[in-house]
């Protein structure tokens, strides 16, 4: 058959692995912008990372003494400062959090998409690596625009990678100081990922140098602004976390080889039907940042606290590994003389419909990732309930929406958690104290009592001798919250009652309250 006949096979499968690709930019897209202005949470966390921009805004700092009042994540701050300059222009709501990951994510499609070409001079393996970057969407649970930190580190990290390849070391040390203070796991890589200079050692060593003189001073100033908190929340607490065993030994299988192994088999093929020169600056390069990625990103998957969006950046540089191997076994196959001339198109062919197989396998329903219908209504009940409910009321994972419905700021337990699992004293004994003297009207959780870190916190005394009376929330149902806790004197009160404190409808529990 003739090589031009022939090559009418390769087209319609590279165009269909192109179209899905810009499907999925498209889609995300589409997905991102119905969720920008959605009122309340996406993610958990969403709640008090916004509570953090809030607290920017009103002239709070972000790092402080940890109490029930307040409590940072463990997180850098640059993305914090970027969300609350751009609320002053989109005003205070997740919107600016969301559009500042938005934003990142687009970012980080054009670095994918500039490193491949770079790479590559093929414009059909860019554009493949930024689709199966972007297929990805829901395999991470629709991170790449949830108000966190996430997506801007990630972008960061690409661009940091990128300046490390194409660009002066000095330029590359800045990209990954802000990398680093876009997500403070990546201060190790900053330092290590020099080594891709090895053979030219002084570039090496300036990179390295500066890297290290400006991360030293920016903490030593981030600790003086905070009186010494951003080093407690950044390494302090971040160090508590536990070993995660079975994280670690799924780490390959789930997070790795279950979402992409058709592009792992084609990194793999290229490696062994296209190798690079490896101790040439082209192949040492993409060995060491693989293996330290891969070995940084496992390390924090293997702990306690992360989830999948750890492993973004390993898949947006696996994304980069892929175009660049579709590039090499292609030019095998289509300039090599031992292959047969069939081979040279037939081949190019089962390549391109393995990857556009790769792509279908993530095609997935707008309703997997939008808010169920019903929970906008839900949500909205539950706070016109809230604001209806007199005195103090602690949303253990919701701590915006109090501040919505006009109650006190208190901390948010995705961050305090850390604070009391490492036995910090004062924020133990404030605990004790608040629970002990009923500070609260209500506690509103969004699961079980036992589920919570550290454990027996809301199950062993002085918790579980006050707040004993459970209740349904409002609109539980449909979105969370979920459990309303309560003093047993609320049982014994007249009914009807306002907002949260209502026991005459929905499911109550009064089991743990004595007669």
């Amino acid at each position: 058959m003739p090589l031009n006949e022939e090559s009418r096979l390769e087209r319609p499968l590279r165009l269909a692995a192109l179209g899905l690709s810009l499907f999925f930019v498209l889609f995300f897209l589409f997905i991102a912008l119905h969720r920008l202005h959605y009122p309340f949470e996406v993610d958990r966390v969403e709640s008090g990372m916004m509570t953090s921009v809030w607290r920017l805004r009103h002239g709070y700092p972000l790092y402080a003494a940890p109490s029930l009042e307040w409590a940072p994540y463990l997180y850098a701050p640059l993305f914090f400062y970027l969300s609350a300059a751009l609320s002053k222009v989109m005003g205070l709501s997740y919107a600016p959090l969301r559009m500042v990951s938005i934003l990142s994510t687009l970012g980080s499609f054009g670095v994918i998409f500039l490193m491949v070409w770079k790479e590559t001079k093929r414009f059909a393996a860019a554009a493949v690596a930024v689709g199966l970057f972007a297929s990805l969407y829901v395999f991470v649970l629709g991170w790449f625009d949830v108000g966190r930190v996430d997506s801007l580190s990630v972008f960061l990290f690409l661009l940091a990678v990128l300046a490390t390849r194409r660009a002066h070391p000095l330029l590359a040390a800045v990209m990954w100081l802000l990398a680093f203070h876009g997500k403070q796991t990546f201060l190790p890589l900053g330092l290590a990922i020099f080594l891709v200079e090895w053979q030219r050692p002084k570039r090496m060593l300036l990179g390295m140098a500066a890297f290290t003189a400006m991360a030293w001073a920016s903490v030593v100033w981030l600790n003086h602004l905070t009186q010494h908190w951003y080093s407690f929340y950044a390494f302090g607490t971040s160090g508590a976390l536990g070993w995660a065993p079975r994280e670690a030994a799924m780490f390959l299988p789930h997070d790795f080889f279950e979402p992409l192994p058709v592009a792992v088999i084609l990194i793999l093929m290229a490696v062994l039907l296209a190798p690079m020169r490896w101790r040439e600056r082209d192949g040492s390069f993409f060995a060491i940042v693989t293996a330290l990625l891969g070995a940084a990103v496992w390390f924090v998957r293997a702990h306690g606290g992360a989830n999948i969006n750890a492993t973004i950046p390993l898949y947006a540089w696996v994304a980069i590994l892929t175009g660049v191997a579709v590039h090499r076994l292609l030019v095998v196959w289509e300039t090599s003389e031992s292959v047969p001339s069939f081979a040279r198109v037939s081949v190019p062919a089962l390549l391109w419909m393995a990857l556009t197989l790769q792509l279908m396998a993530h095609l997935y329903r707008p309703g997997q990732v939008l808010p169920i219908e019903g929970s906008l209504a839900a949500r909205q009940q539950f706070m016109e309930d809230l604001r209806a409910t007199p005195g103090d009321v602690w949303l253990v994972n919701h701590s915006y929406d109090g501040l919505m419905a006009g109650k006190p700021m208190h901390a948010e337990m995705d961050a305090l958690d850390a604070v009391l699992g490492r036995g910090y004293q004062p924020a133990v004994q404030e605990f004790h104290r608040q629970i002990a003297g009923q500070h609260f009207t209500a506690v509103v959780l969004d699961r079980g009592q036992g589920s919570y870190e550290p454990p027996g916190l809301f199950t062993t005394p002085p918790f579980s001798d006050v707040y004993v009376l459970q209740a349904a929330a409002p609109g539980a149902a449909v979105d969370q919250p979920n459990l309303v806790l309560l003093p047993c004197a609320a049982a014994s009160a007249p009914q009807p009652q306002p907002g949260l404190l209502r026991l005459d409808a929905g499911f109550v529990d009064r089991s743990q309250c004595k007669p």
